[in-house]
């Protein structure tokens, strides 16, 4: 034999013994770190991340390293992967969360090979379960639809990169879907540009990929000659669909372990347009996960700011004074408010440490919707010795946004900073009045064309109707449901009218909220909490009727769930409570418009129709509410009261309407308030 090939065999021999003496070290290393997270969780202060130590400890890597001539950055590159792991295997020892460990599915979008399955597959490793199963799917959507459903337990999905920025998409997911970020993954993306065996560089005209790995590489290809770029479903899909294909001219962006896997041959490699190439994924689940407050967190939130000078600054401010740090802030565009923005923000820190939860408190009050889409562990690069994650105290008493004085006392110095908001292009709450009308029913398309435009005639700037009616009696109309939902909504768009209607279950959240532009709680739901609840995470105006026999302090709590669950664009509505009188369907409170104004910043207005029963005090109670300041009033108009299908005999004419506005415009004006 060739000494050189026996010398050469005895260094390769070396090598690989050498290899497998690391493999045995990092096992017995990660050994002794459970070791250390069980000291840890029976301590139970001790955070997770302890940066004194791994200071002292990369110290020693280096040092170490230069003595035997290593590179000092290699050094410190290989320990903090090893570092990052070790944390990933102490969080669920800490959290004493092994216990309940259990075979997961997880859902991605794209095939197997694609950077997602390769990033779900490293985060669910060293996550609190017995192994995981990957789903793949075709699309965004497809992976959100599957985890709605139960079919998954959790959604893989990108966020942003490092090259391209945000993913639309899923920031599109998140808003429109009621789920929860419990984990993140940062995945290193090398693109390389494969093609079926034996086709050559220059042979490729046209390139099939991801839009988002297309757009990472757009200097690549913008230097190939006349070569057509092919949207993709997934960078592996890319690499599987050239199986398949006849032509040789066709490439796929992927990975190299996608191509390799394939039998595909590499014909470059590293071709981002940046040399650094990082994609974050979030995993969703339907319910929250938040990690134990030892663990580097992050809080991820999304929130929606009245559209006035110094609003967004004013909010950066609050976690400015907080001290937190923003890892990322980016804005959307609402589609149905034109040039107004949703801001999406990560900021370090558990949302139950005392310094974030004060200031997302402070921020909630400041917004007109604040959602926290979760807290999570922090896994993102570069941010891990920021800092040291601060300790989680028990939740302080909270402060209620609407203040609630059991005995009226003097009137404050100074009332509450009063909120004003849109509904669509009406603006309501301070200095403007609103003045909503329409049939307490839809009964049928022409019918609601027709009240449409007459209250829009008569002065009425926001379109009411009942698709979905509760009554006393299980006998009379109950409404026409998703159908009158749909007439509503063409109505409103022919006269320019946003829409309220009344919202009576859960289930019909999202139909309704799809359609309308401001959902009713009526009175009989004013304590069905776990309504509130689940509309205090919308993204909608809330109309709140006060209940028949409800005080005004239990009208401003009922106002606080859902408040407390983000949506702070409220109205709350004075409609008449249950007393020994019988003159009247109910006894009309005009008292509760100036005290609910002093206790409380959202906006208030009167529904004078159910208190009158009867057309002809409708006018008179309207008028009174008015003129005791209410923001705003929603009263029922019918083309042919008489025709109506219920609550005909309270139901304004076209006559009713003209006096109604004929009797509010000095009124209106002396206030100096905008209709």
């Amino acid at each position: 034999m060739d000494p050189k090939l026996e010398t050469l065999g005895a260094a390769r021999r070396e090598i690989d013994e050498t290899d497998r003496e690391l493999i045995r070290l990092l096992a017995r290393r990660f050994d002794a770190v459970r070791l250390v997270a069980g000291a840890k969780a029976a301590d139970g202060e001790k955070p997770v991340m302890d940066n004194d130590r791994e200071r002292d400890v990369l110290s020693a890597w280096i040092r170490d390293a230069e003595d035997l001539g290593l590179s000092a950055p290699f050094a410190r590159r290989i320990l903090k992967e090893i570092l990052s792991h070790s944390r990933r295997l102490q969080e669920p020892v800490v959290e004493g969360s092994v216990s309940r460990a259990r075979k997961v599915k997880v859902g991605y979008q794209g095939v197997l090979g694609s950077y997602s399955s390769a990033a779900a597959a490293h985060l669910m490793a060293t996550r609190s379960t017995q192994g995981s199963e990957l789903v793949g799917h075709p699309m965004f959507l497809d992976v959100v639809e599957a985890l709605q459903c139960g079919a998954i337990d959790y959604g893989f999905l990108p966020i942003e990169n490092s090259i391209g920025g945000a993913i639309a998409d899923v920031n599109r997911l998140l808003i429109d879907n009621l789920l929860h970020i419990v984990d993140e993954e940062v995945w290193d993306v090398d693109h390389v540009l494969a093609a079926k065996p034996g086709v050559t560089l220059e042979e490729i005209r046209v390139v099939r990929s991801h839009p988002a790995a297309l757009t990472q590489c757009e200097g690549f290809l913008r230097a190939m000659d006349d070569v057509t770029r092919q949207p993709w479903f997934d960078t592996a899909g890319a690499a599987e669909s050239l199986l398949e294909e006849s032509a040789r001219d066709v490439g796929a962006i992927c990975s190299e372990e996608a191509a390799r896997a394939r039998g595909l041959d590499v014909l470059a490699t590293g071709i981002a347009d940046q040399e650094h190439n990082e994609t974050r994924f979030l995993l969703l689940s339907r319910a929250p996960e938040p990690p134990d407050p030892r663990v580097p967190s992050k809080t991820s939130l999304v929130f929606r700011l009245n559209h006035h000078e110094g609003t967004l600054s004013k909010a950066l401010g609050i976690f400015a004074e907080a001290g937190a740090n923003l890892t990322r802030i980016e804005s959307r565009p609402l589609p149905d408010t034109p040039w107004e923005y949703l801001f999406f923000v990560d900021v370090e820190g558990h949302q139950d440490a005392p310094a974030l939860g004060r200031a997302l408190k402070e921020l909630r009050g400041s917004c007109n919707h604040l959602r926290v889409l979760g807290t999570y562990p922090r896994r993102t690069r570069g941010q891990e010795a920021h800092l040291a994650p601060e300790a989680a105290t028990a939740a302080p008493e909270p402060v209620l946004s609407c203040e609630a004085r059991p005995v009226p006392g003097p009137a404050p110095a100074a009332g509450p900073v009063r909120t004003t908001f849109k509904i669509g292009n009406v603006t309501i709450g301070e200095g403007h009045f609103v003045l909503m009308s329409g049939p307490c029913a839809v009964e049928s398309r022409q019918q609601i064309m027709d009240g449409a435009r007459m209250v829009r005639a008569a002065g009425a700037t926001i379109l009411r109707g009942g698709a979905f009616k509760p009554r006393t009696s299980p006998y009379a109309f109950q409404g026409l449901g998703l159908e009158g939902l749909r007439y509503l909504e063409e109505a409103g768009r022919e006269c320019e009218m946003p829409i309220v209607t009344e919202i009576l279950t859960i289930e019909d959240i999202f139909a309704v909220s799809s359609k309308a532009d401001m959902l009713q709680v009526g009175a009989r739901n004013m304590h069905n909490f776990a309504l509130l609840k689940e509309l205090g995470k919308l993204d909608k105006p809330i109309l709140l009727k006060r209940g028949m026999s409800a005080t005004v302090k239990e009208l401003l709590l009922a106002a606080e769930y859902i408040l407390h669950g983000g949506n702070q664009r409220v109205v709350l509505c004075e409609r008449g409570i249950r007393t020994f009188e019988t003159a009247t369907r109910a006894t009309l409170d005009i008292a509760a418009v100036p005290v609910l104004k002093r206790l409380t910043h959202l906006p208030v207005i009167v529904d004078p129709s159910h208190a009158a029963g009867v057309r002809e005090l409708v006018v008179p109670l309207a008028l009174a509410a008015a003129a005791a300041g209410a923001d705003g009033l929603i009263v029922e108009a019918h083309p042919n009261p008489s025709e109506a299908l219920c609550d005909k005999d309270q139901a304004l004419t076209r006559e009713d309407m003209a006096a109604l506005y004929a009797g509010l415009r000095p009124i209106v004006d002396s206030q100096g308030k905008k209709w």
